[in-house]
């Protein structure tokens, strides 16, 4: 499991990485030709697109495989050690549940897309294929929450991903 869990963090903080810095190069890159040159490089807007569209749902993943996903604790807080494990491993089983549905769903858009043959305006890319990172980071999302899973049915701690455990810093009161 440590295997996979490493693997898909290479693969998730490769295309976020890049897809990230060439956003920017991108983007400095056209501000650049509209100051000096006075005109606009039409597929930066639609690169820059794509590439936003891996960096929201692979950094689903990525979020939840470094325990940075938003958590609501309110209740959670209150429960003894032992309902934490309980009450995680049911919120990340069933997260896994809903990160595969949603790739299902997700693929049946992407059928309908290429059904219809739709491209982008300026590059004239399939857009079925862009939008194949959306089930992309739903699986690999579901994976994260499932290794979560694995990691509180075999660890004695609480996990709030594979690899980061449920802990508080203690505050000293009057502490700012």
């Amino acid at each position: 499991m440590n295997r996979l869990f490493q693997i898909i963090q290479r693969i998730e903080a490769f295309l976020l990485a890049w897809s990230i810095i060439t956003i920017a190069a991108l983007s400095i890159g056209n501000v650049l030709c509209r100051a000096l040159f006075g005109f606009s490089v039409a597929l930066t807007g639609e690169v820059s697109q794509f590439l936003i569209i891996i960096v929201t749902f692979v950094g689903l993943s990525y979020a939840a495989s470094r325990g940075r996903h938003i958590r609501m604790t309110a209740f959670y807080d209150q429960l003894n050690q032992r309902w934490r494990k309980i009450m995680m491993i049911i919120i990340n089983s069933l997260t896994a549940v809903l990160m595969l549905l949603l790739a299902w769903y997700a693929f049946e858009y992407i059928g309908t897309v290429r059904f219809l043959e739709t491209v982008s305006p300026v590059l004239q890319v399939p857009l079925y294929l862009v939008y194949l990172f959306v089930p992309l980071g739903f699986i690999l999302s579901a994976i994260q929450y499932g290794l979560t899973v694995f990691r509180n049915l075999t660890a004695p701690d609480v996990y709030i991903s594979y690899s980061v455990k449920d802990e508080y810093e203690e505050t000293v009161v009057g502490e700012v």
